[in-house]
């Protein structure tokens, strides 16, 4: 099993997991001209599910990040990113899944934003193996 995971693991890198190639998780294409940074390859990890929401008045973006994976993760990062009507990015910010997203698990994020857009997309920016499961 341990080998197995090692090489999973090399084989993310070999194809520039660690490189923050342009990848969307979900949520739709890139707008004209503008990659969208995530970690390469993290729709195969992870799922990640939002929609457009709002706390006291004020605007945010929530959903849930479902480990896919047999590893468990955490320190997951991600970047929310306001788009126009057109798709352009209007906006980016940056956004934490508290905890550790072990593997099934659905752990829920909420990340603020300025101010509603007509849409979002969601990429996973990072996250850390937890030590002892590669």
């Amino acid at each position: 099993m341990r080998a197995a995971m090692a090489c999973v693991v090399i084989a993310m890198l070999a194809q520039g997991c660690a490189g923050g190639a342009a990848q969307s998780v979900s949520g739709g294409p890139a707008g004209p001209g503008v990659p969208s940074y995530g970690t390469y390859g993290a729709e195969s990890y992870f799922k990640v599910e939002w929609q457009a929401d709002e706390r006291a008045g004020k605007p945010l973006v929530s959903g849930y990040v479902t480990n896919q994976w047999g590893v468990p993760a955490r320190n997951v990062r991600l970047r929310v990113e306001a788009l126009d009507a057109a798709g352009n990015v209007t906006a980016s910010y940056i956004g934490h899944v508290f905890g550790y997203v072990t593997p099934s698990s659905r752990v829920y994020f909420e990340v603020p934003v300025a101010a509603k857009a007509p849409a979002y997309r969601v990429t996973v920016l990072s996250f850390d193996l937890i030590q002892g499961h590669i």
